[in-house]
Order: structure tokens, then sequence, then C-alpha cells
């Protein structure tokens, strides 16, 4: 069986704030009747057993018992909900947004504190769903729903240290609309923004599980696959451009039939481009996918490029 939550005995509900101070500052102005009361008395009456100096010493001691307990019951009662919010505030300082003080365990609470609670939770809850839009924004691309280019660089940073880490390859895609230019002259760049997304789509249905799609910036993609050799990714961007080729974009009379070009590259603890390995990979996927562009498009190159500026088999 729960063992209750402690309160003081003496329950001072419904009251508030100020009404607890007002309380407490009419009990102590009419104790002090006490004593003059029993003086009063006493000096009337010849038959007490007690001294008058005992009687008032029992009188004042009893005065300021009821007035500290009086005093240490309206005390908790402040200073609990208090506590609470003290507490709670600290929490969202801390990075614990949404936090919901409960206030169960002090029925006792005045009302003004009722309702900075209630207040509370409620500014807790909005700062949590905006914290919340703020990071998916930060890390999203928002015509596409893909990982946007921050994002990409902060989290490719991390899977390349836990392949170096582990031993394991990682491989990178660049991606690109062959003659995206062509679509949004042709048919304005609301359907070129329609299209974007769509083979945001086909990019996103053909990756694996474990890959990190993003969008690097205008009508580039790139994948991150850890765990991927580069045969491995080149098996995997092949499957990126057929998917993409098997499925055109139908916008009621529009037929959108479109290809993309492929640069693949695998990770090398000796980076020859950029200042770290990431930087260095997706430089020889971007130079693969040139040479993929060279080549007539629709296709997917790797690094190392064969010999010669457009040795195209």
């Amino acid at each position: 069986m729960d063992t209750p939550p402690s309160h003081p005995r003496l329950r001072l509900r419904g009251l508030g704030v100020l009404g607890l101070m007002r309380l407490y500052s009419v009990l102590l102005l009419l104790l002090p009747i006490l004593p003059l009361s029993l003086y009063w008395v006493a000096t009337r009456l010849n038959t007490l057993s007690i001294g008058l100096e005992w009687l008032m010493f029992f009188c004042i001691g009893l005065v300021v018992l009821f007035s500290a307990l009086l005093g240490h019951a309206i005390a908790r009662t402040i200073l609990d909900p208090l506590k609470l919010l003290v507490q709670g505030a600290q929490k969202v300082q801390d990075g614990d947004y949404g936090h919901v003080i409960d206030l169960s365990g002090t029925p006792g609470a005045p009302t003004e504190f009722k309702q900075l609670v209630r207040a509370f939770n409620r500014m807790s809850a909005t700062v949590h769903g905006h914290v919340e839009t703020i990071q998916v924004t930060s890390r999203t691309d928002q015509l596409t729903g893909m990982s946007n280019r921050r994002h990409l660089m902060a989290e490719g940073y991390r899977i390349i240290n836990v392949s170096l880490r582990a031993g394991k390859p990682c491989s990178c895609l660049m991606v690109d609309i062959d003659h995206f230019k062509n679509v949004n002259d042709t048919y304005g760049h609301p359907v070129g923004d329609k299209f974007l997304m769509h083979i945001a789509g086909c990019i996103a249905s053909a990756v694996r599980e474990s890959d990190m799609a993003a969008r690097y910036g205008g009508e580039e993609f790139v994948v991150l696959a850890p765990n991927a050799s580069l045969d491995e990714a080149r098996t995997l961007a092949e499957r990126i451009r057929e998917t993409v080729f098997t499925t055109p974009l139908n916008l009621g009379s529009i037929r959108l039939n479109n290809t993309v070009s492929i640069g693949v590259a695998e990770y090398d603890p000796e980076p020859e481009f950029g200042s770290n390995i990431l930087e260095d990979m997706i430089e020889k996927a971007d130079k693969a996918l040139y040479r993929a562009k060279q080549c007539g498009r629709n296709r997917v190159e790797s690094w190392p490029l064969s010999e010669g500026p457009a040795n195209c088999p």
C-alpha cells in the first residue's frame, strides 16, 4: 500500500497567497488577546493555584507555538508548489523541453500557483513544439523532405568515423538529373518543383534503410552508403538510375520521362581533395558524375576514372 505524501496537518486550501497572508496577519493581531484575557481574569481571581508569572509564561509560549505552527503550514502551502516551479524552470533551461509539472502531490497549493503551473505547462509544450519544428527544419530540405546539405555534412562525418573505427567500407553517390533545366524552361518552376519531389521519391524508394539520401543543392542529390564497397555502391546506383528511368511523372496531360547520371566513390583514408575524408569522397563522386555526363548521361561512372578525358565504354 502506497504511503500518502506528508503535508501539514493544517489544511489551508482555496485561500490563495493573498488570502493566506491576510489570515496570518489577522491571527497574529488576535493572538495577544489570549494572554491579555487571561491576565485580566487572573487579576480578578484570587483563587488561582498557579502564580501569575507562570500563567503568563504558559500563555505566551502557547501563542508562540501556535504562531509557529500556523506560519509553518502557510510556508509549506506556498513553498512546495514554488519549489516545483523552480525545478521545472531548471529542467527546461537544461534542455528538457516539454517538461510538465504535476501538482497532484500538493493538493493544497494556492490558486495562484495552480494558474502558474497551468501556464507553465502550456508554455513548456509550446516551446517543445517550436524546438522540434526548428530541429526538423534545420536538417530537412523543405521541398523534397530529404535531409539537407548541412545535415548531410554533419551526419556524414559521424558515418565516416564509424566506418573507419569498424574497418568497414563506405561509399558516396552523387546523383544529378539530366537536362533538368529543360523542364523548368518548358513547363515552369512549379512543375520543376514537382519533378524534383518525384525524383527524390524515386531515390528514397531505391536506397537501403541504412543509407542516407540528401538534397545537395539544385537538382543534385547525394547518397551516403555505409558498409557498401565500390562495387556494391555501383549496384545501388544502377538501381536508382533504373528506378528513375522506368518511373515517369504524369501531371495530367504532361508526362515527364527523365534520367539521372550518377558518380560513385569509396572513401580513402588518405584524401586527395578537400580537407577531410568526407569532402574528398564527395569530390571524387562529383568528378565521376561529370564523366557520366560527358559519356552521354543516364549512366553510372565511378572513381578512379578510366584513362583519357572521355574514355567511355
